[in-house]
């Protein structure tokens, strides 16, 4: 028997992710503008963070124990970086780094469509840690339940791979100053766009399901999606 999570622990659990995920898009822009108001150069700002994007994934993989595949996929694109600048001196390469790990999760995302469980499944059963027992029969029985997290899935991850590709191609036609900034702000936006889209269709899908279920409690006969 699951016992129930007390609303404020699952609250803060929610909180933790939240800021955790800021952190992980805030660190690298706070660290380059940290650096050029110390009066250093673009690349070695840049290098500067991608350097902490590292430290925080190693440290989240190693002294916390987290197996994560998306800190690992961001350790792994912030190795990448270090070494190709540090190979080419090109800053704008380093900038790369952020679009490119945007567009690998979003091709991830979409290949999980073609899967039993999209992605969106396992993230949203990560975030709310209470009546989810039944998820993983409900997934393969109800085509209606996959149906919900196919879309959104499908929706994310179309969404991070277009701003991703809008992001590499501005990084190439704007300054480095301006795109250090911009490209996480653009990050943040299309996070926040998807989140507000996707609060928005699980609402009009509970809509759409009330008057099915007033039907049932009148003697009604109807089938959910």
């Amino acid at each position: 028997m699951t016992l129930p999570i007390p609303p404020n622990r699952m609250t803060r659990h929610r909180l933790t992710w939240l800021l955790g995920l800021v952190l992980d898009i805030g660190l690298s822009p706070l660290t380059f503008y940290t650096g050029r108001l110390l009066g250093f150069g673009n690349l070695t700002c840049l290098l500067a963070g991608a350097t902490a994007v590292a430290l925080r994934a190693g440290y989240l993989l190693g002294v916390r124990r987290r197996v994560d595949p998306l800190v690992g996929l961001m350790l792994t694109t912030s190795l990448l970086g270090l070494a190709v600048a540090l190979l080419t001196s090109d800053p704008r390469l380093v900038l790369l780094r952020d679009p490119l790990t945007a567009a690998l999760i979003g091709l991830v995302f979409l290949g999980t469509c073609l899967t039993a469980r999209p992605a969106l499944f396992h993230l949203a059963k990560r975030l709310r840690d209470n009546g989810t027992e039944d998820w993983d029969r409900r997934i393969s029985a109800e085509a209606g339940f996959r149906r919900l997290f196919l879309v959104v899935t499908g929706v994310w991850g179309g969404g991070l791979l277009v701003t991703a590709t809008l992001r590499a191609v501005l990084i190439y036609e704007l300054p480095v100053e301006v795109m250090a900034g911009l490209s996480q702000a653009i990050e943040l936006a299309t996070i926040a766009a998807l989140v507000a889209w996707t609060m928005w269709f699980r609402r009009t899908r509970r809509e759409e399901r009330e008057p099915i279920l007033v039907m049932r409690v009148t003697g009604g006969t109807s089938t959910m999606d």
